[in-house]
């Protein structure tokens, strides 16, 4: 509480969909990041009118780019992997995140992430674990989907 950091960063990772929101929600972000050194720089100066306001700046920089996109509810990619999940009886969830389908996604392809089996938590921190039970499972899950997608059997019935 009774602290006066030398610095301070932070990092800010802006996934929307749709994609055209990212330009908009950066711009956002640049404002009040200088709405806020503004106001900081005014209160500091009114607090103790010997400090020199000039000491705060900041910087945004973009670090990466994940293109965005988004799959059509009825794609043929999404219709074939929950057949498969109705065949061998596994529930799985549709969500959005960063994975390797981002690129194509981005480039109006049809693509998905699938999980190879197991199970885990705590991702992207230091207690992330995994443990690789069922992991037979999940392989053979992907199998089925590529064969489907690739004919060679068909379409799975659900």
């Amino acid at each position: 509480m009774n602290s006066i950091p030398e610095s301070a960063s932070m990092r800010v990772d802006i996934r929307p969909t749709p994609p055209f929101e990212i330009e908009r929600l950066e711009m956002e972000l640049r404002r009040a990041v200088e709405q806020a050194v503004s106001d900081e720089i005014c209160t500091a100066a009114a607090r103790n009118p010997s400090r020199r306001p000039s000491d705060l700046i900041s910087e945004v920089r973009v670090i990466g780019n994940r293109p965005a996109g988004e799959l059509a509810p009825d794609a043929r990619i999404l219709r074939i992997a929950r057949a498969v999940d109705a065949h061998i009886g596994n529930t799985a969830q549709v969500q959005r995140a960063s994975t390797d389908a981002n690129i194509p996604l981005s480039l109006g392809r049809e693509a998905i992430a699938l999980g190879a089996g197991g199970k885990g938590g705590g991702a992207h921190t230091l207690q992330e674990w995994f443990d690789c039970s069922g992991r037979e499972f999940g392989l053979h899950r992907i199998v089925l989907v590529v064969l489907a997608l690739a004919g060679a059997i068909g379409e799975v019935e659900a």
